[in-house]
This record gives structure tokens, sequence and C-alpha cells, in this order.
């Protein structure tokens, strides 16, 4: 796959392409639908926007991501994507959208066919719509298809209402809008070596910046080191037991032994366990923790035989 960055106006691209265009955060089950329509016999490309449009138009009001850009790019080329183009909308904010679609769609990026959820916007303020980019692409020699927004039970698939979910702890639910678990990835950072101490070791992540992080509890998650995939523990929280203190990722992984200090390690949320609590000591803790532990076997060989 071919990433594009920096200044579009240098960007080369095999032509002609068929794309969608938008952040594509958490490249979720409708975003999956908007890539299922691209034409396998062009070039199929997706416009996406690192930082996020939110931060350039409200500033200091980032938003909390499902995925980082690498993220991203990384799930768009395992669901066929050949080029993905990572635009800084700083670039274009003052486009109009008759000169966004001429200036880099079709003569940037040589579009040739385009597909869009129908609520699509472009262009300055984002003044267009879907009615003018179809007139546009009439006259610009693209064709525009419009696919309805994908709705799952009463609302659509959004990856706001994923970011509530995980937020919220539900990370089976967001699972299922997503069409893969939610991972959080991060380099394995040392920590004060007590679960070591208490029998069960664990691998410390510190939250990405930027990244969403799921409520904190106790969570039954798989963990991809060096490319295998492990089962895991993993409990998000401040350790209240202990007196509390920054907010850590830590995964127990199963069966496994080794050093992981500056491995870099990637969870799949696959369900929640329970909430994080405080209890009356070292003893007490343990006990829970084993119980998490038959759990988390449990609801992974479940999800296992669901692969």
């Amino acid at each position: 796959m071919k990433v594009l960055e920096g200044p579009w106006t240098g960007w080369q691209v095999r032509r002609p392409t068929s794309m969608t265009i938008g952040v594509l955060d958490g490249v979720h089950r409708g975003h999956r639908e908007l890539l299922a329509h691209l034409d396998p016999e062009m070039n199929r490309t997706v416009l996406t926007f690192d930082p996020h449009p939110v931060e350039v138009l409200r500033p200091g009001m980032p938003p909390r991501l499902l995925t980082t850009v690498d993220e991203r790019v990384a799930l768009l080329g395992e669901l066929g994507v050949e080029t993905v183009g990572v635009l800084d909308l700083n670039e274009i904010k003052n486009l109009e959208a008759g000169d966004f679609v001429r200036d880099v769609l079709v003569a940037g990026l040589g579009i040739g066919h385009l597909v869009v959820g129908e609520d699509f916007r472009f262009g300055r303020d984002r003044t267009g719509d879907v009615g003018l980019l179809i007139r546009l692409g009439a006259e610009n020699g693209f064709r525009v298809e419009t696919i309805p927004l994908l709705a799952h039970g009463d609302e659509v698939v959004s990856s706001s209402r994923i970011r509530t979910l995980v937020e919220a702890g539900d990370v089976a639910a967001a699972g299922d809008l997503l069409g893969s678990w939610f991972q959080i990835s991060n380099e394995v950072a040392r920590g004060d070596a007590r679960g070591r101490e208490l029998g069960f070791p664990t691998a410390n992540l510190r939250p990405p910046a930027r990244k969403v992080v799921p409520a904190n509890g106790v969570y039954s998650c798989f963990a991809i080191l060096d490319g295998s995939r492990h089962e895991a523990a993993v409990n998000v929280g401040v350790r209240p037991t202990f007196g509390g203190g920054e907010l850590l990722i830590e995964a127990h992984i199963l069966d496994f032994a080794g050093d992981l200090y500056g491995h870099r390690l990637t969870l799949e949320f696959v369900a929640y366990t329970r909430p994080e609590l405080e209890f009356s000591g070292a003893e007490e803790l343990v006990a829970r923790m084993a119980d998490d532990v038959a759990e988390t076997r449990e609801v992974l060989a479940a999800a296992r035989s669901r692969m």
C-alpha cells in the first residue's frame, strides 16, 4: 500500500482513482461499506485527515480518537485499499467546493469514481453537498456513488457513538460496530513491579495521546506481541488498593514469561469483566485476580471460536 503525506500538490498517484473521503476514525462498519463500493478496476484510494478536522476548525478542542493515523492506515491496508492520502485540513480549508473538486480530486488525484455517504459535505465552511458533488462529477468526468448511512439498531453507526461505548466500558458493543475489536498499542513501560510480587506480572502501557481509553475496570483482551496473539486479563485504572496513581493499562498475559520492557504491545479489548475495585489488601486482590483470569480464559475461548 502506498501512503501519501505532506503537501498534496506533490503527490503522485496511479490513475484513475476510485476514492472515498473522510477521517474514517475507527474504520468502522459504516466506513467499510463505503470501501466495499470502491471500483476494483481503479486505484482504490482513501483521502483521510490528520490532525482531525475538529482540531483545525476548533483549536483547543481535540477529540479523543478510536484510531491513531498509523492504526487507521494499517486497517485500510488490511481491507484492500491501495493508496491512502493523509491530508492536513489546513491546506484546503479555504478552498471553495468547486475548487476542491477540480484542483485536489481531479487535477491532483485523478479521480474517476467517488464513493460518499449521503450526508457528505465538503469545501469551505462545508458548503458543498452531494447534489453539488454529482453536478461537479458530471462536469469533470467522474461518477459519484452515494451510499445510505449504515444503521445498527435504532442509530446510525458513527465514530462518536463508538467512542461513547468505549468510554463507558462496553467494548463488546463497540467492537460489534467497528467490525473488529477496539485496540490500544504502545511501548511497554516500567511499573512498580507489584504485579510480579503478587504472582500476576503485568506489561504496563500508558494511554496513547489523543486515544479514547475504556472506562476503568478489568477486561478480557487479546495481546499481540511480535505478531503472535496471546490471552490477557487487563486492568485499566489507578490501582486504588495501593493508594492510587496515574492511569495505566496493565496487561497480565496468560501463560507467558519474559521481559517485555521496550516492546510494542497491542491490546484488543474483547469484553468487560468488572469495575476496578479497592480491596482490603493483597490477599483479597490476588483471589479476585485469579477469578478474573479464569473468566478471561472462558471469554476468549468463546471469542476464538468466532474468529
